[in-house]
């Protein structure tokens, strides 16, 4: 199997990174989840700063769906009802957990957009994140 195109630009464009790549699959494995930045920082062991970006990006890309709760005090975030993104998720889960050298493919992109950023972090001036 090779990586599909819809599967590349999925994790270039709306992963990013391995708690994209995570939430990404979180939400394909529980298509239902209804729920918190809080919530799903829990249910995929990650800090709320970390899941935020993600659940942001896979918002702005039509991925997941945004509801007010409590008068605006909560936003809860749930998949989109869409085929083409159920689709989407679908193949990259099997890319992921099914195939070895898409697995490895997918690892390697956000390993490398991550080293590039560090790089271009670098060639700014600035520290970064991670000092």
């Amino acid at each position: 199997m090779t990586l599909d195109d819809r599967v590349r630009e999925f994790i270039a464009e709306i992963a990013q990174d391995l708690v994209g790549l995570d939430v990404a699959l979180f939400y394909q494995a529980n298509p239902r989840a209804f729920d918190t930045a809080a919530g799903i920082a829990l249910r995929t062991h990650r800090s709320v700063d970390e899941v935020e970006p993600a659940l942001e990006r896979m918002s702005a890309g039509g991925y997941l769906e945004t509801v007010s709760r409590s008068d605006g005090r909560y936003q809860v975030f749930a998949l989109s009802p869409s085929p083409d993104v159920w689709r989407t998720l679908c193949r990259v889960s099997e890319a992921y957990h099914e195939d070895p050298r898409s697995r490895k493919e997918i690892i390697l992109m956000l390993v490398h957009r991550r080293l590039q950023q560090r790089a271009d972090d670098q060639a700014a001036g600035g520290s970064g994140p991670d000092g």
